[in-house]
């Protein structure tokens, strides 16, 4: 697994991998406190602090952290089970709101939506409040304004706006290009959001199918790494084994989603990666990866190897053209162009008519 990830990364991973599905204690463990102090360090820039300490918890008590580092874990993870609380009922909240003034069932995408496929799913980290809502994101905004709400309609893919000191977004369409399929809902399955009590049925969201959660995910992951430059995270990692390890999960119908589109390929790599980084067993297309000789390692280089941004446009204009030349082959089997098509050609012209 070396090849494949860092030693810290690979550290991190086995230990969540311990923690939510079963593996094995991780060996060797963090010795020192500084090593278990930048392992913890580690689970914060990825997102995964939370779902650390949950397996930081479930090892002997011989192999846990020194006590000062313990109780940064238990901390932390404390810390946002209490932010998913309140950005749950607001939620919640917002929801019952639209479905008695709209007479509207909100579908809401990332954040609740992953958080109900985890076993404790107050300790995946969120952010803000991401809704589908389509053709009906006018009448949110004009309601929301109507009760002397602000609302920030700068971005054409979403409103943006501020709910029981929560942020929303409401999309008009989720993909950045304006190429959403057919989006469909399915009733949420809804998690505790106050100490002892469960939201009322009145209450209620929706989400997307997973197997079109899925494919957003992908989508969105893929777009950020390549075109934000944003590294892909061990939260987002998880995200996608949570959605494809579930019952309900249609790997056919995901199969559909995705045929012929950019992020074809690019799942498959993100499965077959989280099948060794995790040692688990997730359906893709093997045959398909091998035929076209791409490896774990492509994908740890490419989406999850990105140097933060640079002040500099000559120096980001250099770092990303050099990438596009070292992995020239692979980028070539993923996508079928080379990524100076892709992204300069594509997404330049886009920028220059924003700016003019």
């Amino acid at each position: 697994m070396s090849e494949i990830a860092s030693p810290e990364i690979e550290s991190l991973a086995s230990l969540l991998r311990f923690g939510l599905f079963g593996g094995a204690v991780p060996s060797p463990m963090p010795l020192t406190e500084s090593q278990w102090q930048s392992l913890f360090d580690l689970s914060r820039r990825q997102a995964v602090t939370a779902l650390t300490c949950d397996a930081v918890l479930k090892l002997p008590p011989d192999l846990r952290p020194p006590r000062r580092v313990l109780f940064h874990f238990a901390t932390v993870a404390e810390t946002v089970e209490r932010d998913n609380r309140r950005r749950e009922a607001a939620l919640c909240h917002f929801a019952a709101l639209c479905r008695r003034q709209l007479k509207l069932d909100i579908t809401v995408v990332k954040g609740s939506s992953l958080s109900a496929l985890y076993p404790e799913p107050l300790h995946r980290e969120c952010g803000d409040n991401d809704l589908y809502s389509g053709s009906d994101t006018q009448c949110i905004g004009a309601m929301l304004e109507a009760m002397g709400i602000d609302v920030d309609r700068k971005d054409p893919r979403h409103i943006t706006f501020l709910y029981e000191h929560t942020t929303f977004e409401a999309h008009n369409y989720l993909l950045y290009h304006n190429d959403d399929p057919q989006w469909h809902s399915v009733q949420a399955v809804q998690q505790e959001y106050k100490e002892g009590t469960s939201p009322s049925p009145s209450e209620a969201y929706f989400t997307l199918p997973p197997a079109e959660s899925a494919f957003f995910l992908a989508k969105h992951c893929e777009h950020h790494s390549v075109f934000f430059h944003a590294p892909v995270r061990l939260r987002t990692l998880l995200d996608w084994v949570m959605l494809l390890s579930g019952d309900a999960f249609d790997y056919a119908a995901f199969c559909r989603l995705k045929q012929g589109t950019d992020v074809d390929v690019f799942a498959d790599l993100l499965t077959h990666y989280c099948n060794t980084l995790f040692g688990l067993e997730l359906p893709c297309d093997h045959e398909r990866l091998e035929k076209k000789r791409l490896r774990d390692d492509d994908f740890y280089n490419i989406y999850m190897c990105c140097p933060q941004r640079h002040p500099s446009a000559l120096v980001r204009v250099a770092r990303r053209s050099g990438k596009y030349l070292r992995f020239s082959r692979q980028y070539r089997a993923i996508y079928e162009q080379s990524m100076f098509r892709r992204f300069y050609l594509k997404n330049l012209g886009v920028a220059v008519r924003q700016h003019l």
